[in-house]
């Protein structure tokens, strides 16, 4: 039998706590230096998950498909909120880039950290330590459930149903490849679309939250 075993069985768990000390240093206001201690981190305890292959072709063909019915069933969830008297708000930096465009304050450092350091910092933190950590002690699909509840929560409650679906795609890639770049790529892409179409058409967002 290997000694080792039983210490490489909870080394995932004490990573997850460790990319947790991260997020609480994070919510606590301090967001330059819990993703520098998460990019530490990764770098000197990283997830057991390879970052190659990134079979970016291969994503962008289930990405693109997969987003036009995410998009559906997006507004189908906003109308069906508002129509129970509990309307989600535009998530708050849309909602700034929408109002001023171009004039954004701090605008390219607003773009940077949506389009490259959240999806890094998160793909790390859920596809990579904690769907390493859950996928030791549950199914397949469980994981995939839970990585992708506890996402669409960290995202807070008015956005944890659509955003919960959108990382089952993350998860489904993480699992297809068995490494980080393909939920990275795709994470990357959907949020800098996200941007890009606020930016050209500001209106969309009257049409998914209506009022």
């Amino acid at each position: 039998m290997n000694e080792n075993r039983p210490v490489a069985d909870v080394v995932p768990a004490l990573q997850v706590l460790a990319a947790l000390g991260c997020v609480v240093v994070i919510a606590f206001g301090y967001l330059v230096a819990g993703l520098c201690l998460l990019a530490v981190l990764a770098v000197a305890w990283p997830p057991a998950v390879p970052w190659r292959p990134a079979a970016a072709v291969r994503v962008l063909c289930v990405y693109v498909p997969f987003a036009v019915v995410w998009l559906a069933f997006v507004a189908l969830y906003l109308n069906v909120m508002h129509r129970l008297r509990h309307p989600v708000p535009v998530q708050p930096q849309l909602a700034e880039i929408a109002a001023n465009g171009l004039s954004t304050p701090n605008l390219p450092m607003l773009v940077l950290g949506i389009v490259v350091v959240a999806p890094l910092a998160e793909e790390i933190l859920f596809r990579g330590y904690l769907f390493t950590a859950l996928q030791r002690v549950l199914p397949p699909w469980a994981t995939q459930l839970a990585t992708a509840a506890l996402f669409g929560l960290a995202h807070s409650l008015p956005y944890a149903l659509p955003i919960a679906v959108l990382a089952l795609l993350f998860g489904w890639l993480r699992a297809r490849y068995r490494s980080l770049l393909p939920c990275v790529i795709a994470h990357t892409v959907h949020n800098g679309l996200t941007v890009a179409l606020t930016m050209s058409w500001p209106e969309h967002l009257d049409v998914l939250y209506p009022k």
